[in-house]
């Protein structure tokens, strides 16, 4: 019964949407009563958001000491490379959406449910952004649920294992384990998503019907991902004629050597599941196999510039719906949030809506917004996964040009 679900529950989720719209339209009222599945798949959703988050960081930045001591100047200009593309991602969210503000004039209805627009986002200043992520106490920022301190927390945690070396081996496999258990959870929790579905979006288009906004709600998510995608064809382009330029290879032959990859990509929508086809794909696009082997993997599980774009087009999108004008420097905080929350995702299919808890609460964006974001976040996972395995398989293209090829190894294993 559980894996007929699974195999299915694309179609039941689409089928919830559609139900959800109907009922919304012809039965407004029928949706006060089960207000509460939604609440309780939120808060489910929010029960494993902690753990995972916590354990994929510890577990991406701890395996990598052996790594690290191994090439110092590759681990140096891999970081710096994965850095640059995860910024240059959130920027092209920040100019396009800035730009053309696909939320402007959407029923902040839609998301609200009723409930008043928080607006404690006036306080999001440098100074209290600073204090927030860097608590006294990490236990009270457990308790309220402020997941960017926990997000740093295990960051420097995890570095500290890194350092720690053979020592903290235990440590990291708990976090492995720890990880592996939580997205089972997030697995399990996602069987619920039809239901929860139904009874979230239900009600926001009960009441965005009874409005007379229903339509323009509509338009304005179509108007969110045409806006994305363009951004993600963006990431890639720059990358690929990055590659073009630096490896002196026609943009053709490198689009034909990717083609396993995005399909690959495309089809699981996991970074972890295509690094073979990717890592084949590398090399043959004249990366060093040293490289490939330490690059990818890594990139795989921190290097996630599509997600993070995903994460600033989705904060922008709706803080543009519920009318909250957010300046130049709260939005570049909130860009630097996107990059520490999206580093939790950790490579994972179908954990998008945990990172995005991270960044709808830092500006106050109510977390049944991720609902109007679920019943799309099936093609939207896939595109943006091509884009970044796409982007860490050129990452590790330019990395092994711009090193002298004496500096690395031929064929060794990391």
């Amino acid at each position: 019964m559980i894996s007929l679900l699974k195999r299915n529950s694309s179609y039941l989720i689409l089928l919830s949407v559609a139900s959800a719209i109907a009922f919304g339209i012809l039965t407004p009222t029928f949706f006060e009563s089960i207000t509460f599945l939604g609440d309780l798949f939120i808060n489910l959703l929010k029960l494993f958001a902690l753990p995972l988050i916590c354990s994929a960081l510890i577990a991406a930045l701890g395996g990598m000491s052996g790594n690290m001591a191994a090439l110092k100047s590759l681990s140096t200009r891999a970081i710096g490379y994965m850095l640059f593309s995860e910024v240059a991602a959130v920027t092209i969210a920040l100019v396009l959406f800035n730009m053309l503000k696909p939320g402007a004039g959407a029923n902040p209805e839609l998301i609200l449910n009723g409930e008043a627009p928080a607006i404690e986002q006036h306080s999001f200043g440098f100074s209290q952004f600073i204090l927030s992520i860097f608590p006294d106490n990490i236990f009270h920022a457990l308790t309220n649920f402020d997941l960017l301190p926990v997000v740093i927390f295990s960051i420097m945690f995890g570095l500290g294992l890194a350092a720690t070396r053979d020592a903290a081996k235990p440590m990291i496999q708990l976090a492995i384990s720890i990880r592996e258990a939580a997205t089972k959870c997030l697995q399990g929790v996602m069987l619920l998503a039809p239901i929860g579905i139904f009874a979230l979006v239900g009600q926001g288009v009960s009441q965005s019907h009874q409005s007379g906004a229903l339509e323009a709600n509509f338009m304005a998510l179509f108007s969110f991902v045409a806006v994305l995608f363009l951004g993600l064809f963006l990431h890639a382009l720059w990358q690929l004629v990055a590659v073009a330029v630096v490896s002196k290879q026609p943009i053709g032959h490198i689009l034909r050597q990717s083609l396993p990859v995005f399909s690959t990509a495309f089809g699981t929508s996991s970074s972890l599941a295509t690094l073979p086809v990717a890592m084949q794909a590398a090399d043959n696009l004249q990366s060093n196999p040293f490289a490939t082997k330490f690059m990818l993997p890594l990139c795989a599980s921190i290097n996630v510039g599509g997600m993070m774009m995903y994460e600033m087009a989705a904060a922008l999108f709706f803080t543009q719906m519920l009318g909250l004008d957010l300046s130049l420097s709260q939005q570049i905080l909130l860009a630097i949030a996107c990059i520490l929350g999206g580093m939790a995702e950790g490579g994972i299919p179908e954990t998008s809506m945990v990172s995005l808890v991270v960044v709808f609460r830092i500006v106050h964006i109510p977390l049944s917004a991720i609902s109007i974001l679920l019943p799309l976040d099936r093609v939207i996972d896939r595109v943006r996964t091509m884009c970044n395995i796409f982007g860490n398989m050129c990452g590790v293209i330019l990395v092994s040009h711009s090193m002298k090829e004496e500096s690395l190894p031929a064929t060794n294993q990391v």
